[in-house]
């Protein structure tokens, strides 16, 4: 698929960048995590270019929390190549907002794509609140990227497998003193076969785990998909992700 490129005065924030060393795997493409964390900083330097920083939402006690991904691969870029990483809002209602991403070659051909959804919460109080009109406004949004359909939630297979269990590290926490929301997909590589070369991934997350935590990975298997729900020791989870192979 060849992106389209957006319209005069579109919010769109691009970052040119190559497939580093850091961010490959033994055959030298590029990792889901890796991925994600293109994604991740995208959007982390676009707040910053319109004054919106994690540190000024620190601040203020507020911030941004992550709720769904749905990540669409169609191929994954080798070592050195270059490439374009893009993000806009599409929408803002409410507490939610909905985020695209995508990442595409020289060429503009699309490499991957991504919807967000995103909600928006008061720290001090514990609860989500309204993000102030004006920082919805310095956003702005723009038309949303095509996507296939999808379930809203992510569905358990009836018969799952428990694995070892992990526990959180200091290298897995961010500016939040929670887990990046990156590092619960490689908590989830973790216990599945290494060959893994989805074509598309979703991940709910459910709640925030923190240092010294403990995780209970549960894997299950069908129709071409796998899920690895990330419990507590509640048996409640904290993410649950899914990688689907191409059809």
């Amino acid at each position: 698929m060849t992106y389209q490129a957006p319209r005069d005065g579109a919010p769109v924030y691009e970052l040119n960048t190559r497939i580093r060393y850091s961010e490959v795997d033994h055959r030298g493409t590029l990792t889901i995590p890796a991925l994600i964390n293109c994604f991740q900083d995208c959007s982390t330097f676009q707040s910053a270019e319109i004054g919106m920083n994690i540190g000024k939402l620190h601040e203020e006690r507020q911030g941004w929390v992550l709720t769904h991904w749905q990540i669409v691969i169609d191929r994954y870029p080798g070592l050195c190549e270059h490439v374009v990483v893009g993000t806009f809002p599409s929408s803002f209602k409410g507490v939610a907002a909905t985020r695209f991403f995508y990442m595409r070659d020289a060429q503009g051909e699309l490499i991957a794509r991504a919807r967000s959804t995103w909600a928006f919460m008061d720290f001090r109080k514990g609860r989500l609140m309204r993000p102030d009109p004006e920082l919805v406004k310095a956003y702005g949004t723009a038309e949303p990227l095509e996507m296939p359909d999808e379930e809203r939630r992510v569905r358990v297979p009836a018969a799952s497998t428990p694995c070892e269990p992990l526990t959180v590290r200091l290298h897995q926490i961010d500016t939040n003193e929670h887990v990046n929301n990156g590092q619960y997909v490689q908590m989830a590589l973790e216990v599945l076969p290494r060959e893994l070369d989805p074509a598309s991934i979703r991940v709910d997350y459910r709640r925030a785990a923190v240092l010294d935590d403990t995780i209970y990975p549960m894997v299950g298997q069908e129709d071409g998909r796998f899920v690895v729900a990330l419990n507590g020791s509640d048996g409640e989870p904290y993410a649950m992700v899914e990688f689907t192979s191409a059809a």
